[in-house]
């Protein structure tokens, strides 16, 4: 683990361990301050996904006449995801610049504001947020399979290590996979308040940077190594 990485892991542990200790013992706080739009935990999950998208934007740039369609595919959208996740979690700057939300969004989301993830969908008489079903249990799916399946898999399997660099996927090490699982365990498990996902979206996002640009796999990222990514 380089300097940096063992800084921001152990700033995620004591910030979610604080945040579990908050929801107990003042609760105001925790829901009021700690976790709070546009308040901490939020503009750290921001800035995360912001850097995040910095190095995928990056890599996109300098891998785009070295590396398969494949590779640029999943670095694009992994930047596009980045991206996309910074804006969301701010509303595109709505609350921070004050423009207002167009009618579509002023009806059809939740919190009234610019953004996708917060949409109400009505099916019959019943809402469903997108948020809990897309970034939520579709995220928790595919994150499963990623730590669960996939990464075993690669490490196990000559065929499937190859096929996974060649696309591009960066691999989560040891410590990330367990970083992972803490923030999950603590969030989801301990912490008791509707608000708890904010803690989940703070610690998440943080190991998730430090899992795009720290992987186990880092050598299929360098220019002059092909790491079995070329064309």
């Amino acid at each position: 683990m380089t300097p940096l990485e063992k800084v921001v892991v152990a700033f995620v542990g004591f910030c979610v361990l604080l945040g579990a200790v908050f929801s107990y013992v003042d609760e105001a706080f925790f829901h009021d301050s700690y976790v709070v739009e546009d308040g901490f935990t939020e503009w750290f999950t921001v800035a995360a996904l912001f850097a995040t998208f910095v190095v995928c934007a990056r890599r996109l740039w300098v891998l785009r006449n070295v590396r398969n369609f494949g590779f640029l595919a999943v670095t694009g959208f992994l930047t596009f995801f980045s991206l996309f996740g910074a804006g969301e979690e701010i509303s595109w700057g709505q609350r921070l610049f004050g423009f207002a939300s167009p009618e579509f969004f002023i009806a059809n989301n939740a919190q009234r504001e610019t953004g996708l993830h917060n949409l109400q969908i009505i099916v019959g008489d019943k809402k469903y947020k997108l948020n809990r079903i897309v970034f939520g249990t579709g995220l928790a799916i595919v994150f499963f399979v990623y730590l669960a399946v996939m990464t075993p898999l690669h490490r196990k399997n000559r065929a499937i290590t190859s096929l996974l660099d060649r696309l591009g996927i960066p691999m989560p090490r040891n410590y990330q996979i367990v970083a992972y699982v803490f923030v999950l365990a603590i969030a989801e498990l301990v912490i008791d308040s509707p608000r708890r996902g904010e803690i989940t979206e703070f610690g998440g996002s943080l190991i998730f940077m430090l899992n795009v640009v720290f992987p186990s796999n880092g050598a299929i990222f360098e220019v002059d190594t092909g790491g079995g990514a070329d064309k």
